[in-house]
């Protein structure tokens, strides 16, 4: 009998131990959530065990996590649609308030030399505009995945050199030296060609507006299983700090220059790149030139 009465005794204090210990989590998992929902503590919950209190401590660690990352992804796209409204207020109003101001010279009356210089700059402003409203429609295509890709199989090298062509002349015109090296062999890769288009234009537009340079090297070729194209300028460089930031939307590297570019080109190259698979990087120094490096891997296309 004194052995059945211990065992009883003990089955009860298990019992009673399960039970205040059962307790005391529920206690604690709403002082955790009471206090998150004050924004008094960041604490997750320590999972020690593997019972159906775990099991929910589990979950609700996995939904807290889930909603700090959407609410970090909002705040995120928050500030940067805000900035992209700074932006919009700058690089509209200010190219529309010369235009307009030309407008106006012209129509009060001035000899027919200034009429013709000033109808010269009005027109050069309101193509200015027009350019930073067609990149801002396609960066908002892109944004919103409305952009259509036409992906047909090319011959990238020959793509690459009906590109290269038209570069040839503004380069010579602005008296910049430049190396071209293509090889000879035909490389096929499934490819939106405009986009392709696109993408290096608006690296080497980027390169004669803020790099300074004299000299462009530009190499395509094979790299292990991708195609590989490397535009490398001797310009100013970007510096450590600077050229992670190098993709992001309205990232302008010199504040300086507000006036030179949109801050918009970059990462329509990097969105434009990577929906048809490939990706791009670019790297830098101080002082000693950057070098963009676009990929797109044969994989990819099969």
């Amino acid at each position: 009998m004194i052995f059945i009465s211990i065992i009883l005794c003990i089955i009860i204090l298990v019992l009673l131990y399960y039970l205040l210990e059962r307790k005391r989590r529920i206690r604690q998992i709403i002082r955790i959530l009471e206090e998150r929902k004050e924004e008094e503590s960041k604490q997750l919950f320590l999972i020690h065990s593997n019972d159906d209190i775990a099991k929910l401590q589990q979950l609700l660690n996995e939904m807290i996590y889930d909603y700090e990352k959407q609410l970090e992804s909002f705040l995120i796209s928050t500030k940067a649609n805000q900035q992209l409204m700074t932006s919009l207020s700058h690089d509209i109003r200010t190219p529309m308030t010369t235009l307009m101001g030309y407008l106006d010279v012209i129509y009060s009356g001035c000899s027919s030399e200034k009429r013709k210089k000033y109808i010269k700059l009005a027109r050069d402003k309101a193509c200015d505009l027009k350019t930073y409203i067609d990149v801002l429609f396609e960066w908002f295509r892109l944004n919103s995945n409305e952009e259509v890709f036409n992906i047909v199989e090319i011959d990238i090298i020959e793509a690459t050199r009906d590109i290269l062509k038209d570069w040839i002349l503004v380069l010579e015109e602005k008296g910049i030296d430049y190396e071209i090296k293509l090889p000879d062999e035909e490389i096929v890769l499934k490819i939106d060609c405009y986009c392709y288009l696109r993408i290096i234009n608006n690296i080497m537009k980027n390169i004669l507006i803020h790099s300074y340079a004299d000299n462009i090297s530009i190499i395509g070729q094979k790299n292990g299983a991708q195609f590989e194209l490397k535009i490398k300028d001797n310009g100013i460089g970007i510096s450590n700090e600077k050229i992670k930031y190098i993709f992001e939307r309205l990232y302008k590297c010199d504040e300086s220059r507000m006036d030179k570019g949109n801050g918009l080109g970059l990462n329509i190259v990097k969105m434009l790149t990577e929906k048809m698979g490939g990706s791009v990087a670019a790297f830098s120094e101080k002082n000693d030139g950057t070098t963009f490096v676009i990929c797109f891997p044969f994989e990819k296309n099969n």
